[in-house]
């Protein structure tokens, strides 16, 4: 017997106490928004009267009797009596409430029910909102309900997890959301072809998501906690297996055998699940017919909101290319209910441009006479397209409640349609199409050191349709020495200006000595003796005055001819000159993208900004566009581009081929106009000359 100095024979005989075990957190499976952009927070706000968000959700075959939890909160605008929050998984209903929650977030618990299964979920979160107090317009936009996405989804315990292949997908949908990326751990550094099927492996069951990917040694000690990883070890055979590691972290085990390279064709059918939700895929319009929204299977559209804004989005054939004076057509059928207040409108746009403007004010009708509204078809773009129609409908009156049971103020219905006239097959250099050519193995990093931060995009885009013809080089701002800038203006300074912050700008100006007390007053600072910024009022003259009056005036009409003899979005450095962004995609040259990352940009949210863009009508665009922190695109257009044939020129084409090049040259036209009136003026002066030379003799 070991004796211990200072216990009786009785406390030393009695056992020792139980060790309390810590209590473990549980693992939250999160809700990973389906939006048309980067979520820039962990806060999504639901907004309006009446409005939906759609989120996915992952789920093991251990979560199916789970319960889902949504951190929320809600305006104090909000009137919770005549408000409700409906959720939905894979449309059918699986909870309610009503939104009472209005200072700190308050979690909101539902059972998942019997529409769970394995796999993506579609979880659809529809708000229902009544202003307390105001009606109108501008007071839904105080009426929404914010969602914390870092603390909503599926809470379970960790060990509850198998280790089967929903369960590690799921752990890598809980790791990405966490904020730490997923190691990839192995003794010496993959060969960048392995690397890069590896990404690809393991972003195929999350499409158009890219994962936080990061390469670590072995027995390295995650700085938070860890849900899913990978490794790779060497072994006497090729084998994929999902264990459990000792942080309680869901470990895909790749071994491979020595000098040879890991057989990731097993990795893949370890992986492979057939229940990942369908890509979004949008309706074609043929150019040419008349197709309704219900061909668009979209039906009819009612509102009961004072604030109502729908958008269709639709697809043109890629080489549809109309840039002349043609007209597409709207035909509308709609009707609106009456005694509407005075300046209630509903506004018909086209990618985002409004092209009719429709009162509500007057001559009500369930349903209208149809109206035709034709728009230039130079508002439409070869692929994604958006057709949107917003009503802003005032409050009678507005300082009170809007009343209850109102019933429909607006319809639009599925008879409604579009036109697009047909066009020849033409092409012109746009960053959106080459875009959706990006395949995974065309993502390469501008240097072999900045492979890691290229492969969250690896992981993030699909096998493209037309076999990946357009490569993809990430870089870092401080590869942009290596980039070929072929846009005129376009400096590795300018580049660098719009992607750093303002606080890290600072300019190399030399030591000024301090100006002493007879220097010019007029005079800038480390000017020469007699420099001035301007001259002094007493030294103008009436020439200078009237050139300068002259010049102002005439400014804004020679903008425009150069506008005319140049289109598109005027000089590249005024356009960055006003905007600053996180990262920026470029096309210096045909069927080359660059993605160059800001100091303070996460590739993976870049990454998954330029996967879900490919669908959206909203993405990138033309030969530059910059990610601002939001989330959103800014494009600009190199002016002069010329569109590219790719038929033969017929009788039933010409007029249109030509009318693309003269739209797309002015000057051109202008030439050509000239030449011909040059042309047609020497053969008059000829036919007049000889005619009297005939005559005299």
């Amino acid at each position: 017997m070991i004796v211990i100095e200072g216990l009786t024979p009785e406390e030393q005989a009695q056992p020792a106490p139980a060790a309390t075990p810590e209590p473990v957190a549980p693992w939250l499976l999160p809700l990973r928004p389906v939006l048309e952009t980067v979520q820039p927070g962990r806060v999504l706000r639901i907004q309006g009267q009446q409005a939906q968000a759609e989120f996915r959700l992952f789920l093991p075959q251990e979560a199916l009797g789970g319960t889902l939890t949504l951190a929320q909160r809600s305006s104090i605008d909000v009137l919770p009596e005549a408000s409700r929050i409906v959720v939905r998984l894979n449309g059918a209903e699986i909870g309610s409430f009503e939104p009472r929650q209005f200072g700190a977030l308050g979690a909101v618990e539902m059972p998942l029910g019997t529409a769970a299964r394995a796999g993506d979920n579609l979880v659809t979160i529809e708000a229902q909102h009544r202003h307390r107090i105001y009606c109108g317009a501008d007071a839904e936009f105080n009426l929404w309900t914010d969602i914390d996405l870092s603390q909503s989804g599926l809470a379970m315990a960790g060990p509850a997890l198998g280790t089967g292949s929903n369960a590690f997908i799921a752990a890598l949908t809980a790791q990405a959301a966490s904020g730490r990326p997923i190691e990839i751990r192995a003794a010496e550094t993959p060969d960048a072809d392995i690397l890069r099927e590896l990404a690809q492996v393991l972003g195929r069951p999350l499409p158009d998501e890219a994962l936080p990917i990061a390469l670590a040694r072995p027995w390295t000690t995650s700085a938070g906690r860890s849900f899913a990883r990978v490794t790779l070890l060497g072994s006497d055979t090729d084998r994929a297996t999902i264990r459990r590691g000792g942080d309680g972290a869901l470990v895909l085990v790749i071994e491979h055998q020595a000098g040879a390279a890991p057989r990731l064709a097993l990795v893949e059918e370890l992986l492979q699940d057939d229940a990942a939700l369908p890509p979004p895929v949008l309706p074609q319009v043929p150019p040419g017919q008349t197709t309704t929204l219900a061909a668009l299977g979209v039906p009819t559209i009612v509102t009961e909101e004072r604030y109502f804004y729908r958008k269709l989005d639709f697809r043109l054939p890629d080489d549809w290319l109309l840039l002349a004076s043609q007209k597409a057509r709207i035909g509308i059928d709609y009707g609106f209910a009456e005694g509407l207040a005075e300046g209630a409108l509903l506004l018909v746009k086209v990618n985002g441009t409004t092209v009719r403007m429709l009162p509500l004010d007057r001559e009500a009708a369930p349903q209208k006479p149809r109206l035709e509204i034709p728009f230039p078809a130079r508002l439409l773009r070869p692929g994604a397209n958006r057709l949107a129609f917003e009503a802003i409908i005032p409050g009678n009156p507005p300082d009170e409640p809007c009343p209850a049971g109102q019933g429909e103020l607006l319809a639009v219905l599925d008879t409604t349609d579009l036109t697009v006239p047909p066009s020849p097959r033409m092409r012109m250099a746009d960053m959106a199409q080459d875009l959706a050519q990006v395949s995974p193995e065309a993502v390469q990093p501008a240097t072999p050191e900045g492979l890691a931060r290229a492969l969250p995009f690896m992981s993030a885009f699909r096998d493209a349709a037309g076999g990946g013809q357009v490569r993809m080089t990430v870089a870092g701002i401080h590869d942009l020495g290596r980039m070929p800038l072929a846009e005129e203006g376009l400096t590795p300074r300018l580049l660098a200006m719009a992607l750093l912050p303002s606080s890290a700008m600072r300019l190399d100006l030399p030591e000024v000595p301090a100006a002493d007390a007879g220097a010019d007053p007029l005079s800038p600072l480390g000017a020469a003796p007699g420099e001035r910024t301007m001259p002094a009022l007493v030294e103008s003259n009436w020439l200078d005055r009237a050139r300068a009056f002259t010049l102002a005036t005439l400014e804004p009409a020679l903008d425009g001819m150069r506008r005319l003899a140049r289109p598109g979005d005027g000089e590249l450095t005024e356009w960055f000159a006003a905007r600053k962004g996180i990262a920026m995609l470029l096309s210096p040259e045909p069927g080359h993208l660059w993605v160059v990352l800001g100091p303070g940009a996460e590739p993976a949210k870049v990454a998954t900004a330029l996967a879900v863009a490919v669908h959206s009508p909203v993405g990138p665009r033309g030969q530059v566009s910059l990610l601002a922190e939001d989330g959103s695109w800014s494009s600009w257009s190199a002016p002069g581009l010329m569109p590219q044939l790719e038929e033969p020129v017929s009788l039933s084409n010409v007029r249109s081929v030509v009318g693309n090049v003269a739209s797309a040259r002015p000057p051109l036209l202008l030439g050509g106009m000239l030449g011909l009136a040059w042309i047609s003026a020497a053969i008059a002066v000829a036919f007049v000359l000889r005619t009297r030379e005939r005559s005299r003799s």
